[in-house]
């Protein structure tokens, strides 16, 4: 397999602990955060020349109009602009940094956090996209196997997920709550076709399935491009409990659901060849 185009930005120091309110209270408490910092290292002294940072939060910010900028153009459009490669081009660029590491570890490890907007830092080349930074995983992290052979140290990340709560990490959080406004931005700014947006995902999700063909009965187990996905609905559980989103101990038990989706790669699955390879279905 190709070496994955990401990093993790490392947390130097976390929360101050007070044991006099962790005596007193239990793990819920919001008073065991009082005080807390978090201090993590800064990406820039990794960058090369010529690099520069944005999250992928800025790449769903749209004008509004100012000095020497357009109303109603977007961050993403200009970025593809600048690098000069073809649209689709860039987007397999972002989704080679962003996607592949998170389905491998998915797909090889049963392992999911939240890689959400604001979380993961885009190095940029001119405009297109290098590599990514995940950043703040610490603790929005879970391996979905309870019997995984972790360091005594990290073993409250195990929590027992049933099969069918898995994928959603994937299909909710990456799909649903980023790709799908990405996907509304370019189309909106006449730089993508949806189809051609939804196509890409599909011709990325296959070429990494393609080079990690150990792993095949995972994808069989997982499908990626299932016709439809339950809908999972993160908002509700801030709605429901304000202090604390999900327990970590068991993820799945706090997950809100609400009908289901249609998968946009469906109808680009990989059709299956004589010899065992594959290629991007097409409609």
């Amino acid at each position: 397999m190709r070496a994955l185009n990401a990093a993790v930005g490392f947390e130097v120091a976390g929360t101050v602990v007070n044991r006099r309110f962790e005596a007193a209270t239990d793990r819920y408490s919001p008073y065991r955060k009082m005080p807390a910092a978090l201090w993590r290292e800064s990406p820039v002294a990794g960058l090369e020349p010529g690099r520069r940072l944005a999250t992928i939060a800025s790449l769903l910010h749209v004008s509004s109009g100012g000095p020497g900028d357009e109303a109603g153009r977007s961050f993403a459009a200009a970025l593809i602009e600048q690098s000069g490669l073809a649209p689709e081009a860039w987007l397999r660029r972002y989704l080679d940094a962003y996607l592949v590491p998170l389905l491998h570890a998915f797909y090889a490890y049963d392992l999911a956090f939240m890689p959400h907007g604001e979380n993961v830092i885009l190095v940029l080349d001119g405009g297109a996209v290098e590599r990514v930074i995940f950043k703040d995983i610490a603790e929005e992290i879970v391996v979905m196997d309870p019997d995984a052979d972790l360091p005594p140290e990290v073993r409250r990340i195990r929590a027992e997920v049933p099969e069918d709560h898995r994928l959603p990490s994937i299909f909710s959080d990456v799909f649903d709550c980023f790709l799908r406004f990405l996907n509304a931005v370019l189309a909106t700014d006449g730089v993508l076709d949806e189809d051609v947006f939804w196509r890409t995902v599909a011709e990325c999700a296959t070429a990494y399935q393609r080079s990690v063909p150990h792993l095949a009965d995972r994808f069989r187990r997982h499908d990626l491009f299932a016709e439809t996905f339950a809908l999972s609905c993160l908002n509700r559980l801030q709605l429901r409990n304000n202090r604390q989103m999900v327990d970590l101990t068991d993820p799945s038990a706090t997950l809100q659901m609400a009908g289901e989706l249609v998968d946009p790669i469906a109808r680009f699955a990989p059709v299956r060849l004589e010899g065992g390879g594959a290629t991007p279905g097409r409609t």
